[in-house]
């Protein structure tokens, strides 16, 4: 969804890494804040995307969550 969003990778990394060190800068969590690549008026689509790159799985919405919320 964040691609789909802002056009940008939610989590940064150089193009020439392997995919091993693409996937571990993945897998450390930090990903780029929403707003800083496309800020846009919908808080609430904003926010759904932003739980869903949690980097604590259980921190993650489920679906079912996620179409309570909408």
């Amino acid at each position: 969804m964040f691609w789909c969003w802002t056009g940008h990778r939610s989590v940064a990394y150089d193009d020439g890494l392997d995919r091993l060190e693409k996937l571990a800068a993945i897998a450390k969590g930090t990903t780029t804040a929403l707003r800083d690549v496309r800020p846009w008026p919908f808080t609430e689509f904003e926010d759904a995307i932003t739980a869903c790159l949690a980097p604590n799985l259980a921190d993650r919405l489920t679906a079912k969550e996620l179409t309570t919320a909408w």
